[in-house]
């Protein structure tokens, strides 16, 4: 009975491909030309505003030594940017073990780090960021999305890990059965579009302006990963290693006083 709808949002094109919506919607069946895509850029200036950082040399997740370079990896972020860090993490276990590290080298330069712990409210969690310039927060699923901070309160967002679905989840294996490729046609897209509603964490406003850290290295070594960074606000990605991602972040907040 609908004369026209519009479906409207920043995160639905993976890339410049709405291949992913289109079905997932079910508009894929419908008749050729009873629908169009377009893809409209922002009035934000990403490219001025947003820098993007890969941390190339990474040990791969679920190595052992992954945990140890991960925390190295923060503090010398959280350290270069002086709190106002927002890190995204996947599992509860990765990131309560990071906290454990972190959170006393961190006091010992200045820096207050939050945790989303279980049983704490992710509203008073929200207040508390906000609040505090120089607190830094790490945090699960419910602030990759729907979650403002204007200005310096945020000034860097890390992802230490990619967002894929866990494969052993009733939704992903029903899927597997029932389609070829189904990882690359929905586990793939969703996690690229999970990770630019993240970085839309960072830039809220024309004024807002922040870093990007990918601390996942299969951006890198993946073939997959590619896409991921084209699908970012800003595609112009600077590879780093870990050991120089620290200073890099230096110069920036230098750059933006001057």
């Amino acid at each position: 009975e609908m004369e026209s709808v519009v479906f409207t949002s920043a995160t639905m094109a993976v890339g410049e491909s709405f291949e992913h919506f289109d079905h997932a919607v079910g508009l894929d069946v419908e008749d050729a030309g009873a629908h169009r895509d377009i893809l409209l850029r922002s009035s934000f200036d990403f490219e001025h505003n947003m820098s993007v950082v890969i941390a190339q040399d990474m040990p791969q997740p679920g190595d052992t030594r992954y945990l140890p370079a991960l925390e190295e990896l923060l503090f010398e972020v959280h350290r270069a940017m002086g709190g106002s860090t927002l890190t995204l993490f996947t599992n509860r276990r990765d990131m309560e073990k990071v906290y454990q590290g972190l959170k006393p080298r961190l006091a010992q330069v200045g820096i207050h780090l939050l945790c989303q712990e279980r049983g704490s409210s992710p509203r008073r969690l929200r207040e508390r960021f906000l609040a505090d310039k120089s607190c830094s927060l790490l945090a699960l699923r419910s602030f990759w999305e729907g979650f403002d901070a204007v200005g310096d309160t945020l000034r860097c967002v890390v992802i230490p890990k990619l967002p894929f679905a866990n494969p052993q989840d009733p939704l992903v294996r029903e899927r597997e059965l029932r389609e070829d490729r189904s990882w690359w046609k929905h586990s793939l897209p969703e996690a690229g579009i999970a990770v630019k509603q993240a970085a839309g964490r960072l830039i809220r406003s024309s004024d807002d302006a922040g870093v990007l850290v990918l601390a996942d290295s299969r951006l890198v070594t993946k073939r997959y990963g590619a896409q991921f960074v084209r699908s970012l606000p800003n595609p112009n990605a600077t590879r780093l290693d870990r050991a120089n991602v620290g200073r890099y972040l230096e110069l920036w907040r230098r750059s933006r006083k001057s």
